[in-house]
């Protein structure tokens, strides 16, 4: 036990002489800790911003759909700059294939195709908007496949399909530009390339994913769309499973079907390409691990700068108070006491700057993800990692000035002046 009160004794002398230390060289100080304070608040900055940057990633890939399949012709990682034959001969999605996912996939709740017209350009009166990609047939199902709500009026019915009506739904992007108001845009007429349309809805506003406007289209039934665009036959299609726990097996149920219908032999590769939500998340995952790791390699640097730092500031510690180190030794201090007593000061030291950098790392992170308006989390996991680096720097830089000072002779100590 007095062993114990013993080396507690030594710790808080230790703590004791450091932030005496800090305190009585204010500037020295500061720039001795300066390399642990930006490679911890580093790490706590980086972290904070990813877990913001997550959180809404992740958020907004559910805005679009829960338990969405997307099917394309293409497979997301496609090098069209060197596509192979097969992939040069590959059939486009067609209805073909939204009726064969229909009739064997027991699974699916529900099918969203898709038709859609590039270069459109949509007029009320004097007012007009022109965007590439935002003219769009549909069925009723694509709001339940993707989960958007509509703010004014209605979407799309069965009734409006079986009539090929000349009605649209459009997005708050394409309201704004053709309305003072949104709500103006009910039963009111414009004209999309040339053809009238009665606005039935309005839909909600939705963020950006990742810059990608998802405010900016408008629906028309696809009877109505195959009416007018009678040689578009490319399809983009959406399922969603019956529930998360069966998303799997949906899947499998999907790519069966994709293959079977499109001619795909047992040995052959898919010729076609399937995305989940949960691959757009590990694409994010990916991503946001990469950039940790940039975090790690700018940390180390200034962890290294400390190292150097601190050591420095120790060595001259250990030179100005020799003669301290010869009375102690004198009176019974043994070398391990000596060590002891420095690495405890060094670990002080560099703790102090790990702390600042913790509280200053976490109060930009704040900044940047307010500005951002994303959800803002400080990890504990990372914090107490940004304390051990802190500390562990402080012993890696105080083990040789520690080791010079536990050496010095009590003798030589006593006559340095």
């Amino acid at each position: 036990m007095a062993k114990w009160l013993k080396s507690l004794a030594e710790t808080k002398e230790g703590i004791r002489l450091a932030l005496e230390s800090v305190r009585s060289n204010k500037f020295r100080s500061f720039m001795t800790i300066l390399g642990v304070m930006i490679g911890v608040g580093a790490v706590i900055l980086i972290n904070t911003i990813m877990d913001g940057f997550n959180d809404y990633a992740e958020s907004s890939i559910d805005k679009i759909g829960k338990n969405v399949i997307y099917i394309h012709k293409w497979d997301n990682n496609t090098d069209f700059d060197n596509l192979t034959e097969e992939q040069r001969r590959r059939k486009n999605i067609t209805m073909n294939e939204v009726y064969a996912i229909m009739d064997m996939c027991p699974l699916i709740k529900y099918v969203s195709p898709e038709k859609k017209s590039y270069n459109n350009v949509a007029k009320y009166e004097k007012r007009k908007i022109t965007s590439p990609d935002d003219f769009r047939g549909c069925w009723p199902t694509q709001t339940l496949v993707t989960n958007r709500e509509i703010t004014y009026g209605r979407f799309i019915d069965d009734n409006d399909m079986r009539r090929a009506a000349m009605v649209c739904v459009i997005g708050p992007t394409i309201a704004d530009a053709l309305f003072n108001d949104r709500h103006e845009a009910l039963d009111k007429e414009i004209t999309v390339n040339g053809y009238k349309f009665t606005v039935i809805g309005v839909q909600e506003e939705v963020e950006d994913l990742f810059g990608i406007s998802e405010n900016d289209f408008i629906y028309i039934p696809m009877s109505t769309f195959e009416k007018l665009y009678p040689d578009v036959e490319r399809v983009y299609l959406l399922a969603s499973a019956v529930s998360r726990a069966k998303f799997y097996d949906a899947l499998d149920q999907v790519m069966n079907a994709l293959r079977r219908v499109r001619g795909v032999r047992p040995e052959e590769e898919n010729n076609f390409g399937i995305e989940t939500q949960d691959a757009f998340k590990d694409e994010v995952n990916d991503i946001t691990g990469k950039v940790h790791l940039g975090a790690v390699a700018v940390a180390a640097v200034g962890l290294l700068v400390g190292v150097i730092g601190v050591m420095n500031i120790m060595l001259v510690a250990v030179t100005q108070r020799t003669r301290e180190i010869g009375v102690r030794k004198a009176v019974g201090a043994r070398r391990g006491n000596i060590l002891f007593q420095f690495l405890v000061e060094a670990a002080t030291l560099t703790s102090v700057g790990g702390i600042v950098g913790i509280i200053v790392g976490a109060l930009v992170g704040l900044i940047i993800t307010s500005a951002l308006d994303w959800a803002y989390s400080l990890s504990l996991l990372w914090t107490f990692i940004g304390l051990a680096m802190s500390v562990g720097t402080g012993m890696i830089a105080g083990m040789y000035p520690a080791w010079r000072a536990a050496k010095v002779d009590p003798i030589i100590a006593l006559r340095y002046e």
